[in-house]
């Protein structure tokens, strides 16, 4: 885990380096990262769920014939 956490830090320090040299509020920005990192979890969250429940739904389709 701690490779991980060492290359959060490290994006997190090149995501503040790059608002700093463009005038840009880093909380601000840091706030969009993470409402896309959101966005992105709960689409692939629903698309699991869609294709679970589509295997659940051939699974039943095929008990009844």
């Amino acid at each position: 885990m701690d490779n991980v956490d060492q290359i959060k830090k490290k994006h997190i320090e090149e995501l503040n380096s790059i608002c700093e040299k463009n005038g840009v509020d880093f909380k601000s920005m840091d706030k969009l990262v993470q409402s896309e990192r959101l966005k992105k979890l709960q689409k692939r969250n629903h698309y699991i769920h869609q294709t679970i429940d589509l295997e659940i739904e051939k699974a039943l389709g095929n008990e009844n014939k």
